[in-house]
């Protein structure tokens, strides 16, 4: 089973499936990148943990950058890629994880107008 990733909510869109931009997951690739954001946001950023990926339902699943400030997503971004950059040997359940954030979210994440680059 797989779910979304929600990237960002855009109210001026009429039809609710033209307002957020988000991707399909599937399965191992959405655990691993379940636990990339509980490595990197548990220890230290609860509550950015808490936004991103709140209560799942049933049949509903999925992490949501939506809630998150421009500060606080930026501040995500930031963290999760320095999370990533220091993983010397990743294992392979990591470089799934990687493979979400590189391949799926990075796309996603530098379109939104709250993103800034360093």
């Amino acid at each position: 089973m797989g779910a979304s990733v929600i990237f960002s909510k855009d109210d001026s869109k009429e039809k609710i499936e033209d307002k957020f931009k988000s991707t399909y997951v599937n399965g191992r690739y959405w655990d691993a990148f379940g636990d990339l954001l509980d490595a990197v946001f548990l220890p230290d950023y609860p509550k950015l943990h808490e936004i991103i990926k709140s209560e799942e339902g049933e049949y509903l699943k999925f992490y949501s950058f939506t809630e998150l400030d421009k500060e606080q997503f930026n501040q995500s971004i930031k963290l999760i890629r320095n999370f990533i950059a220091k993983q010397d040997n990743p294992t392979e359940w990591q470089e799934m994880a990687q493979v979400v954030w590189n391949e799926i979210a990075e796309p996603y994440i530098i379109q939104d107008k709250r993103y800034q680059p360093d």
